[in-house]
């Protein structure tokens, strides 16, 4: 058997996600992102103490809060957030109206961002969670993404 540093399924990066209720937070990553649960443990009160979801490329896992292990979730009613994810789709404009018909927020709607080349919008989900949608419509390389970064900025700057 051949020990990796890192499973099958996971990228270096998989967060964990504190959102309540939880339950109802798997079945709008499913439904939305495609999310399929690959492990799940439920705490003596009835609470997702685990869930672990592949979302194609990559896992996250979700969990209610709990006070056993100090997690709080982001309050769903305020749009300030210390964090957001970032996720590829498809289509975002399918991916926006899915998420919208199961009750995420709009924060902004689709549009061509050239600098990246991607087809963005950004949406907070039910459970206070921050989502950049994104689809990949032109291709970029890492060195026209910062180029075109550059430029943005400085344009930026002389309208300023």
């Amino acid at each position: 058997m051949d020990t990796s540093y890192r499973p099958a399924g996971y990228s270096t990066l998989s967060p964990l996600l504190v959102v309540s209720p939880a339950r109802e937070a798997i079945e709008f990553y499913a439904t939305v992102f495609g999310a399929h649960v690959v492990t799940r443990m439920e705490g003596p009160d009835g609470g997702v103490w685990h869930c672990e979801l592949d979302l194609g490329t990559g896992r996250m896992t979700v969990m209610d809060p709990n006070a056993v292990f100090g997690a709080v979730a982001n309050d769903p009613t305020s749009d300030n957030a210390a964090f957001s994810l970032a996720i590829y789709v498809p289509d975002v404009d399918a991916t926006l109206a899915l998420a919208e018909q199961h009750g995420a927020r709009v924060r902004e709607k689709a549009d061509d961002f050239a600098v990246t080349g991607d087809r963005f919008a950004s949406i907070q989900d039910p459970y206070g969670v921050r989502w950049t949608l994104m689809t990949r419509t032109t291709p970029r390389t890492d060195e026209e993404v910062q180029q075109n970064l550059d430029a943005w900025v400085e344009s930026m700057r002389s309208e300023s």
